[in-house]
């Protein structure tokens, strides 16, 4: 802007002594020498004008040019540095969420070995149903892996499965252990054991997630189990009741002895789409055949068959125990 306002002036004076030059002042007299003179002392006063606007603005221009630089330096170090800090902050972070994750596994196994003795020493008060609640909770976890549940809801299953007769802490043994039947009475102080057993564990934060599945395990698809008669049901719930139902078949009873495989696997097909979920049901048993894990499950079943491995059936435990690595 002042360069061609300076400009402006040197082509306007130029002009004006030109024309005064040309028509006002006579040649070669004394006042056209005078206005020659004027005229070229007015040109270079404009020009050395011109010089110092130039130079103070080309000062001013570095001066400018420099702080951005140093500003652009400054701000590439700041980013620098920034990154670094949300590099060094990022890796701390991870670190941190790693131990957090493993001391959260170790937590979690710690509780449910505690969970895993309490009910062994529970259930040494009876000897025909010892360790009955450890095989439910194997056989639970072994379906709902093969059944594809998730990682959260297979942990969920199991404590529930541990848990689920802690409601007959408050049987009398006259009852918990009678050698015979039970009459019409006593086996309705039985059927309170879900709801007393939901009532324990429900104000523990690790168990809530298994209230439904404790209040629920002697429910029937049919709506004629207890204690509300539900027919609409979870599948966590549907998998535990099979589990519990093949153990209490195949395991000795005051008032009965255990049921060879075929017989107990034969009662629980026929009941199969009305008291249990029927593709659940034939599931368990394919695992329980065709699976080395499965199979292994059953050692102790008088008249187990032969085993069918198959080795699709094997991959489907596989995958699913993969994935829970994975997902710690």
């Amino acid at each position: 802007m002042a360069w061609a306002f300076i400009l402006l002036l040197a082509v306007a004076s130029v002009v004006i002594f030109v024309v005064l030059f040309r028509y006002y002042t006579p040649i070669g007299s004394p006042s056209g020498i005078f206005t020659f003179i004027a005229a070229g002392l007015t040109f270079a006063v404009l020009l050395l004008a011109g010089v110092v606007v130039l130079h103070t603005h080309y000062r001013r221009t570095k001066e400018h040019l420099g702080v951005l630089l140093d500003d652009a330096e400054e701000h590439a170090r700041i980013e620098h540095e920034t990154g670094d800090i949300i590099l060094s902050l990022n890796k701390v972070v991870s670190a941190q969420s790693d131990e957090e994750h493993r001391l959260n596994k170790e937590l979690r196994g710690l509780f449910l070995e505690t969970v895993r003795g309490l009910i062994a020493t529970l259930e040494a008060r009876d000897e025909y149903t010892q360790n009955h609640s450890l095989r439910v909770a194997g056989w639970s976890t072994l379906l709902a892996r093969y059944a594809g549940v998730s990682e959260m809801d297979i942990e969920t299953l199991e404590r529930a499965s541990l848990l689920h007769d802690i409601g007959k802490l408050g049987l009398p043994d006259e009852i918990l252990l009678k050698p015979g039947q039970l009459t019409a009475d006593e086996f309705a102080v039985v059927m309170e054991h879900p709801e007393r057993g939901e009532a324990i564990v429900k104000n523990i934060k690790l168990l809530s997630p298994t209230r439904g599945i404790i209040r629920h395990h002697h429910e029937r698809i049919d709506g004629g189990g207890y204690p509300d008669g539900l027919s609409d049901l979870p599948q966590l719930v549907k998998i535990i009741c099979i589990a519990d139902c093949f153990d209490a078949m195949t395991s000795n009873r005051p008032y009965r002895p255990s049921m060879p495989y075929n017989v107990a696997k034969e009662k629980m097909l026929e009941v199969a789409d009305s008291q249990l979920d029927g593709q659940l049901v034939r599931d368990f048993f394919e695992l329980l055949e065709t699976t080395a894990e499965g199979y292994r499950s059953i050692y102790h079943v008088a008249g187990i068959p032969e085993p069918g491995y198959r080795e699709e059936n094997e991959q489907r435990l596989e995958i699913r125990s993969e994935r829970d690595e994975d997902s710690y």
